[in-house]
């Protein structure tokens, strides 16, 4: 069985469009790779460096929908090696120094450790037992969902949001 020179033809343009979908798919990892060690770099400078924990709550704070390796690269190469925004990815505008200082200022009042959030979650019921109690709610028994309500409407009262704060 020979090969006429249409079916070589055909054969021809399935290898060719098979080797550049594998070349779009190798490159794409290569840019895929690239983007987690620069996120997991980021995150590394974050998790290490305090002034750059807090440059990375400002931008935050302006930009919340902004990700540290992705919309933006922050490293150690300011002066005394204090962090600064070395890449910005996004087509948001680029808080100005004078920006990041306000917020920097206002959120510095802020004791991350202190957060009201992290308090009220160490003394929230836990998810398992708020389950059970939304279980029991619905088939007849709101007993123990109105006690874990007001167990947490306690809670919320002893820790309440400081929105003056931000």
């Amino acid at each position: 069985m020979a090969f006429d020179k249409t079916a070589f033809y055909v054969l021809l343009i399935i290898l060719l469009g098979v080797c550049f979908w594998v070349f779009v798919m190798w490159r794409n990892t290569r840019e895929f790779h690239k983007q987690i060690k620069q996120v997991a770099e980021q995150q590394s400078i974050i998790r290490h460096d305090k002034k750059a924990k807090i440059l990375c709550r400002a931008i935050h704070f302006l930009h919340p929908s902004l990700h540290a390796g992705n919309d933006y690269v922050i490293s150690n190469k300011g002066t005394d090696h204090k962090p600064v925004i070395t890449e910005w990815n996004t087509h948001i505008p680029q808080p100005t120094q004078e920006e990041l200082d306000q917020t920097i200022a206002k959120l510095s009042g802020i004791d991350p450790e202190r957060d009201h959030a992290r308090l009220r979650k160490a003394e929230y019921p836990t998810v398992g037992d708020q389950l059970d109690a939304a279980y029991k709610a619905r088939h007849g028994d709101p007993s123990e969902q109105a006690r874990l309500d007001e167990r947490i409407g306690q809670i919320k009262e002893k820790y309440p949001k400081s929105d003056q704060d931000l």
